[in-house]
């Protein structure tokens, strides 16, 4: 029981997550990885889109209150 809980029994890991190492013929490690590199692409576009943003209303000298 408690060896497939925490998959001794596998005989393959992941050894970092970086997607060259990833074993990607399972199914599993597709769908999290696949999720896990899609949510940090959304976040990181958010990121970027932020900054350019704000950079733009810096330059533009608008101060953006609403006071």
């Amino acid at each position: 029981m408690w060896g497939d809980f925490l998959c001794l029994g596998l005989k393959r890991s992941v050894s970092s997550p970086f997607p060259w190492d990833i074993p990607w013929y399972d199914p599993s490690h597709v769908v999290f990885f696949t999720a896990l590199y899609g949510a940090l692409t959304v976040i990181g576009i958010g990121l970027v889109a932020a900054a350019i943003i704000t950079i733009k209303r810096v330059k533009s000298g608008d101060s953006g209150s609403h006071h």
